[in-house]
């Protein structure tokens, strides 16, 4: 089996998550890092050598996943992209830099996998959709929960009418972040705020288990003195005439619950809904169905796998999280922060 070698922009938290997740693959692995601050990017690539070397104490000479390799740093994106042994980037930067990024990626003939959300606006969505499909490159949305076990248990109980007629989603995810001075969730310029980093999970899960787009919204919101949106409240009315509401905060330590309202029961998924560990289908009269599910690693493992399928079979995007479905998350969000009022740089905008 051929090695797949991933590169990496931005060696924040996030991408510890995905370097992490990406360690017990038996095919991809971590072949190069890029940040602006080349002492950031050598101090990511050292850390997980040592993981590398841990594969390889198990790893036979015939098995792709020994990884006998010390990933490279770089102290530039493009000296990365440079690189003709990187197969694909995992960009992991803050969503005001993500277009720009992306665009630099796909020009230089680099498939993506993308931090949630894609983009900061629509029109830069549609852009870099248009520029992976005339490549034929994969760019793909790297929204976590679209890809795990959970969420296809969780629709598939919808589709067999265990809750009768889904007739609303209620969901609530947030915390309070205003002890931390400087967070990147506090600046406008970083595209910060509760609704495009927060509430983007129940926007596209509600999607997801709708199977429909939102044809009517309604959106309130608090701003505090950061210029971004705090607690934002939102209503969407769907073609079928179910309901998705929710609300996001970085403001208040939030019960991080969704529960789907069904004729006959509702499925709920506890706190931090979004990490896909467990669901429970409740229904009057009977016991809970409880399942629970263990991740191999720490859940990003779901889209690695699936990018590197995804690249094999020169598909520009995977099923679990189609184009069409990012564009319209992010249509959904363009119209949320038209009637809140959340505004960024001109810089962060721009495509």
């Amino acid at each position: 089996m051929k090695s797949f070698n991933w590169g990496i922009i931005g060696p924040g938290s996030i991408a510890d998550m995905f370097a992490d997740a990406l360690v017990p693959s038996t095919r991809g692995k971590l072949y190069a890092v890029a940040s602006r601050n080349l002492a950031k990017a050598q101090a990511f690539a050292d850390k997980y050598s040592v993981s590398n070397a841990a594969v390889d104490a198990t790893a036979t000479d015939n098995d792709s996943g020994g990884n006998n390799h010390k990933p490279k740093a770089y102290g530039s994106y493009q000296e990365l992209l440079n690189d003709d042994k990187v197969n694909a980037v995992y960009i992991a930067t803050p969503q005001s830099l993500h277009y720009q990024q992306a665009k630099m990626c796909l020009e230089a003939g680099k498939h993506v996998l993308m931090e949630k959300p894609l983009t900061i606006n629509a029109a830069q969505t549609e852009k870099l959709i248009a520029l992976a499909q005339s490549k034929n490159l994969l760019l793909q949305e790297g929204l976590w929960s679209r890809f795990m076990p959970c969420f296809e248990q969780v629709k598939l109980w919808l589709d067999e009418d265990r809750i009768g007629d889904l007739q609303y989603i209620c969901s609530d995810i947030g915390f309070a972040f205003g002890d931390k001075e400087g967070h990147r969730l506090h600046d406008p310029n970083l595209g910060g705020g509760a609704l495009l980093d927060l509430g983007v999970y129940s926007i596209t899960l509600s999607q997801y288990l709708m199977q429909e787009h939102p044809s009517e919204i309604s959106a309130m919101s608090h701003f505090g003195k950061r210029e971004v949106d705090e607690n934002t409240v939102v209503s969407m009315r769907y073609p079928s005439g179910r309901f998705a509401q929710f609300t996001c905060t970085i403001a208040a330590q939030a019960s991080n619950t969704m529960t789907l309202m069904g004729t006959k029961g509702r499925i709920v998924l506890p706190y931090m809904f979004w990490n896909g560990n467990k669901a429970i289908l409740q229904q009057e009269g009977a016991q809970d169905e409880v399942i629970e599910f263990a991740h191999r690693v720490n859940g990003f493992e779901y889209q690695i796998e699936e990018a590197m399928k995804m690249v094999d079979k020169k598909r520009v995007c995977s099923q679990f999280m189609p184009h069409d479905d990012s564009l319209a998350v992010m249509q959904t969000m363009d119209e949320i922060r038209r009637q809140i009022g959340l505004e960024f740089s001109p810089d962060a905008e721009r495509v």
